[in-house]
């Protein structure tokens, strides 16, 4: 499971951002193509776990940096949750929200690229080697 936190944290923080048509205005447009304007009544509590989902997606790269050990990769992450959250806060700046939030995506999409490049499938593995 912790290996696809990251992954779950950030596809699902773009899920709920794109539910906030008020909070993220340009992700409410895409949120609007997959029907996802009937939650603007939750918009609150989607806000919240937008945030709760960014957190997560940071939390699941670090634990993700204990097996890959790419420092460039958690550096992005956390770097785009910084963006993410300043943005909301101190910057007030949609472009500097969106830009962490397209970073989160990119570092999931890049770990999850490494990972499934990487490893291979179990019916790939040579076979074992036959005792004699």
């Amino acid at each position: 499971m912790k290996t696809h936190l990251e992954k779950i944290g950030s596809f699902g923080g773009l899920i709920a951002a794109a539910a906030c048509p008020v909070c993220f205005p340009k992700l409410a447009l895409i949120g609007a193509l997959f029907g996802l304007g009937a939650l603007g009544a939750y918009e609150s509590q989607l806000f919240v776990a937008a945030q709760v989902l960014i957190a997560v997606t940071v939390l699941g790269h670090a634990l993700a940096y204990l097996q890959h050990r790419k420092g460039w990769l958690l550096g992005l992450a956390i770097l785009s949750g910084v963006a993410v959250f300043g943005g909301l806060y101190l910057l007030r700046s949609e472009a500097v929200i969106y830009a962490g939030f397209a970073g989160l995506v990119a570092t999931s999409a890049t770990d999850y690229w490494a990972r499934f490049r990487g490893v291979p499938a179990p019916s790939r593995r040579g076979s074992p080697a036959k005792a004699e």
